[in-house]
């Protein structure tokens, strides 16, 4: 890897980045004395805080919307970008975990509200994907309620290989998947290595490989939708390019012939300097990113990571 670009993402500045490189990229021990030290930085940094202070203290995060004036948070509900599980997720990506006491006092808050199959809202795919990797993130891996939320993801089949949600089911019969939702599923199914020969795992494997993982199935000169080729951060509902390749690069799938073009859109946000450009950011998230349109350093750790993993895929 680009020495310059490695010693970039450790600055200290960024704990958070400094910590997750470390241990993601560089293969640090988390419990060794470097990683302890880059770790014990993150919860009094000042993204965390942040996010912390805006949370009420029963745990959770509530958000109003200007146009209609309704105020969403404290159930599973959610705004645009600042309400319970995107704060639970950022929270996640800046390194913290159920140890810390109030992620957790908020996290089980939010896993509580979850309903008996394991759903949390509607059979929303790309919030059930989202919910399942940034749980497993926060250490809830093992959890009963995390895990009745697994296997509904494992025991929901579709004709296409891929997922919806009710709203969507409802309006027309055999109506396609939604790209964002199987996203959102597919970096789910990349935390859980133990599901990766699962039948239900490979069909939606399949789903992405078949359409050369941007394109409609069919058109492979037409891409899926508009945000396919727009890096996004933090990672929310829509899906992008390099979040395919990161999760089917750490599924041993990174050089598959079928990812070729998903790379060449990676590689046209590489600059010169090996560093990778942010296309888009919500303004209203808790998890200030950067600016759009200009290097950054969790798209670039992002990158990097998928980067690795396909290279391992080679070795191995």
């Amino acid at each position: 890897m680009n020495n310059t670009v490695i010693n970039w993402l450790l600055e200290e500045s960024d704990p958070s980045i400094r910590y997750r490189t470390l241990v993601e990229l560089l293969d640090e021990d988390p419990g060794s004395r470097i990683g302890q030290q880059a770790r014990s930085r993150i919860a009094d940094s000042k993204p965390v805080q942040y996010i912390l202070d805006q949370m009420h203290s029963d745990g959770y995060w509530l958000q109003t919307n200007p146009r209609t004036g309704i105020t969403v948070g404290d159930g599973v509900e959610y705004g645009a970008y600042a309400t319970t599980h995107f704060c639970l997720a950022y929270l996640a990506e800046l390194g913290l975990d159920r140890s810390h006491p109030i992620v957790e006092k908020a996290a089980d808050r939010y896993l509580n509200l979850q309903k008996p199959d394991g759903d949390f809202w509607g059979h929303l795919s790309c919030l059930n994907g989202y919910n399942i990797r940034n749980f497993i993130m926060l250490g809830y891996h093992d959890d009963p309620r995390l895990q009745k939320t697994i296997k509904l993801m494992l025991t929901t089949h579709r004709h296409d290989g891929g997922y919806l949600c009710d709203m969507h089911e409802k309006r027309r019969k055999n109506r396609k998947s939604c790209i964002r939702g199987c996203g959102k599923m597919l970096m789910a199914y990349a935390m859980l290595p133990e599901l990766w020969e699962d039948k239900r795992c490979k069909a939606l494997v399949d789903y992405f490989l078949r359409r050369d993982c941007i394109f409609k199935e069919g058109h492979h000169d037409v891409h899926v939708n508009n945000d396919i080729t727009h890096i996004v951060f933090p990672i929310v509902w829509r899906v992008s390019a390099l979040e395919i390749l990161w999760a089917l690069s750490r599924m041993g799938l990174g050089t598959h012939r079928a990812t070729e073009a998903a790379w060449k859109v990676l590689d046209e946000k590489r600059t010169d300097e090996g560093r990778y450009i942010m296309d888009w950011t919500p303004t209203q998230s808790l998890l200030k990113a950067g600016k759009r349109g200009q290097p950054n350093k969790w798209v670039t750790l992002y990158a990097l990571q998928a980067i690795k993993y396909r290279r391992y895929a080679n070795n191995g």
